[in-house]
């Protein structure tokens, strides 16, 4: 159930024939649109590069290349929260809490980190699968909602709507886990030629999320990421969170 579009925008279910997502890529930005066919599959539609500049209100940057992308009045979009912006933890609850009191408990401890008030910060938290004994362990990751709030407005002046928000790590993840042909397609295909398939490859999804990361693919995803490609794939991962809701 936790989902980072939880604390944020997040539209019921619907038929989607194309998602945007967008993602930090050095002082730019890379915009990656992704089309849906019954028989094609998920594929890439529009691949743009949002050239950051010093117009923007909220020092983003995107704001004035994103008003320019083509696209009908308040189309939707994602957007990648970069690592700098986020926090992350482990905490453990008494395995008899009951579940419905995670929630309050995660919240606070992450505007403890943060050093906010409980009502300012944004976060999400998945249980460890592999927790037993008497303790539950919970992942989280959380932010200072000042941040997120920003980034709606730098979205609506583009003539855009934001959808979600969620880091760019967990983004890159699902990219991963659904991208054909795996990390190896980013050093055999070009951006523009990515497929995506919606089943879940089981040896990626075991790793996708805030922990239980296995060691050697968190190492190839690292290293994509830090790639040319590495942004592309993010905003990729965050537009693909439209047909997986």
């Amino acid at each position: 159930m936790p989902s980072w579009a939880r604390f944020w925008q997040q539209l019921a279910s619907r038929r989607v024939r194309r998602a945007w997502g967008l993602a930090s890529d050095g002082q730019d930005w890379a915009l990656m649109g992704l089309s849906f066919h019954k028989v094609l599959g998920i594929r890439v539609q529009a691949m743009e590069k949002i050239i950051s500049t010093g117009l923007d209100p909220a020092a983003f940057g995107f704001s004035d290349g994103l008003s320019r992308v083509g696209v009908r009045a308040r189309q939707q979009i994602s957007v990648a929260l970069a690592a700098d912006k986020v926090m992350a933890g482990i905490l453990e609850l008494p395995a008899e809490l009951p579940s419905d009191h995670w929630v309050s408990e995660v919240q606070l401890e992450v505007a403890q980190v943060l050093g906010l008030a409980p009502d300012e910060v944004n976060f999400d938290f998945k249980a460890d699968p592999q927790g037993e004994g008497l303790l539950t362990r919970l992942h989280w990751a959380g932010c200072d909602q000042v941040h997120i709030l920003a980034l709606r407005d730098a979205v609506r002046t583009a003539g855009w709507q934001l959808d979600s928000v969620e880091p760019a790590w967990n983004a890159a993840h699902r990219a991963v886990c659904h991208l054909k042909g795996g990390l190896d397609s980013l050093l055999t295909q070009a951006p523009q030629d990515w497929q995506f398939d919606l089943s879940l490859d089981e040896y990626l999804g075991q790793w996708q999320g805030f922990g239980g990361a296995h060691a050697e693919s968190d190492l190839l995803l690292r290293q994509a990421l830090q790639s040319a490609a590495g942004p592309r794939l993010v905003a990729s991962g965050l537009a693909l969170k439209a047909w997986l809701r």
